[in-house]
């Protein structure tokens, strides 16, 4: 393979249920989950048209605090961050039209993974001098 590929693979306390926020809030599609010993050693759910990886955390792969930040681009981020508190994640910053073109907020879920939900918005430069 001549391509270089790159995607995440997020480290978890319980990548169990950290596949089904994922599912329940995203809409990922959960993918093959491989397990030994009873820990998932390395599992895959699709999102976005993009395949993100996961695993449990163990004496080789601590989880790492604070989590990473992974960009969800959606439609509507408002009502993902809805759902996402619903399934217990805290917001590390609500939802809003942020100055540098995007309306969008943290949260982080519970297992210390940040995510940035996003949406484009057109605004005018006077809209983001406004915000600044």
């Amino acid at each position: 393979m001549n391509d270089i590929q790159v995607s995440p693979k997020l480290v978890v306390s319980d990548a169990t249920a950290a596949i089904a926020f994922m599912v329940e809030v995203l809409g990922a599609v959960e993918g093959p989950i491989h397990r030994r010993r009873g820990s998932v050693q390395h599992a895959t759910v699709h999102l976005g048209g993009r395949a993100l990886s996961l695993k449990d955390a163990d004496e080789h792969d601590p989880a790492p605090t604070p989590g990473a930040i992974v960009e969800v681009t959606c439609a509507d981020p408002d009502a993902v961050a809805g759902r996402a508190v619903a399934h217990g994640a805290e917001e590390v910053f609500p939802v809003a039209d942020q100055s540098y073109g995007s309306r969008a907020g943290r949260l982080v879920d519970p297992w210390g993974t940040q995510w940035l939900v996003q949406t484009p918005v057109t605004m005018t430069p006077e809209d983001f001098a406004a915000l600044q």
